[in-house]
């Protein structure tokens, strides 16, 4: 049943070209179910592709044909249809394992490993801080990206208000690990213990108890102990953070955006391209989801519906009074698309109908790509 998409649109042109892909958006627009479509519509066209998916709904696992997702790399069935040589692979991000291995690589010995492990904050941290869940994804990145295995990585990165949010959470967290007040916690005056921590005033003793309210940990000595333990660690980290931030700048990686037909998502969408451009990063596109779509006749008056059989004329103009609403949504959405396609210069622009809901099977998610492509909206 299911077919290989063609590379018909602007924006299978620019995947053709495209070893990284890292998709970008706020939360509720459709942005992991976009990024599996992709990476399976890819893998269709014979192409070997991983996913990696940040906390999907279970439905996305069984549309892949999985009971279930985690950190493991976990190969999918396609169909028999598949081009050549087409593979789909999928994993769900889990930020503290990426952590952890991420420690493991870069600890000078066991027990500086172990002590990180141990510590209440780096565990409140690898559970709740969002830079650490954005970098780990980027980090999570890299070490599939390391393997080597795979002609496309499709990342699904976690919803961001902004998603330049991104494009920083590596020097956030690099800055948090060498910041001020890591060196201010590892000055030896200052390794005093619990007690002595608690009695430092004025803007230090800020310091310390918005950290820890931050974090969420309560044993303030766990909080200088943490700090000291990545002492000799901040110039790797630092290295790795080069190294992931030299793998977004390479031209086979792009970023593409996915948005509602909302103002408000649109514009962020503007905005992040900016921003891609002003850091020379490439852009692969935009995908605008959940799109009003155009009724393909001309059934707009009571007239019309009547024609079409018994229909009692109150229910026929009600019928149609809903018609002209939903081409007045449809004419608003074009409206709006057109708008953001002067504003990225161009750039492809996909998108896909509103519907009631994804089928939870490959075909569904394959569905879903060949509305994105179709051809710029």
């Amino acid at each position: 049943m299911s077919a290989a998409p063609t590379a018909a649109s602007g924006l299978a042109e620019v995947l053709d070209g495209t070893h990284v892909a890292v998709v970008c958006g706020t939360g509720g627009v459709g942005k992991t179910s976009v990024a599996a479509a992709l990476a399976a519509a890819e893998a269709m066209r014979g192409r070997r592709v991983c996913v990696l998916t940040i906390d999907p709904a279970r439905r996305l696992a069984q549309a892949l044909g999985l009971e279930r997702l985690d950190d493991q790399l976990r190969p999918i069935t396609l169909p028999a249809s598949a081009a050549p040589g087409g593979a789909l692979t999928a994993a769900m991000l889990d930020p503290q394992r990426t952590f952890d291995r991420l420690v493991e690589e870069t600890a000078p010995d066991p027990e500086s490993r172990d002590r990180i492990f141990d510590n209440s904050l780096y565990r409140e941290l690898t559970r709740h801080a969002a830079s650490v869940q954005e970098y780990m994804a980027l980090e999570r990145l890299y070490e599939i990206d390391r393997a080597g295995d795979f002609d496309l990585i499709v990342v699904d990165t976690p919803p961001m208000a902004h998603a330049r949010d991104l494009l920083d959470a590596p020097q956030r967290i690099l800055e948090f690990l060498n910041g001020r007040s890591l060196r201010w916690f590892l000055k030896p005056s200052l390794r005093m213990g619990r007690v002595g921590l608690r009695a430092v005033g004025g803007a230090r003793g800020l310091l310390v108890q918005g950290l820890s309210r931050l974090t969420g940990a309560e044993a303030l000595q766990d909080v200088s102990e943490f700090f000291e333990a990545f002492e000799g660690m901040y110039d790797l980290f630092g290295e790795r953070v080069q190294v992931v931030e030299r793998l977004l700048a390479e031209e086979s990686t792009g970023f593409l955006v996915v948005t509602s037909p909302e103002r408000e998502s649109l514009t962020g969408a503007a905005e992040f391209w900016l921003s891609l451009a002003d850091q020379g990063l490439g852009f692969i596109g935009t995908v605008v989801n959940r799109v009003e779509p155009e009724w393909p006749g001309r059934l707009r008056r009571a007239q019309d519906l009547q024609e079409l059989g018994e229909i009692p004329d109150d229910l026929a103009r009600r019928l149609a009074r809903c018609l002209r609403d939903h081409q007045d949504v449809a004419r608003r959405d074009a409206e709006r698309i057109a708008l953001l396609r002067d504003q990225t210069m161009g750039s492809p622009v996909a998108s896909a109908p509103r519907m009631p809901r994804l089928e939870a099977s490959l075909d569904g998610l394959l569905g879903l790509a060949l509305h994105l492509y179709a051809g710029d909206a």
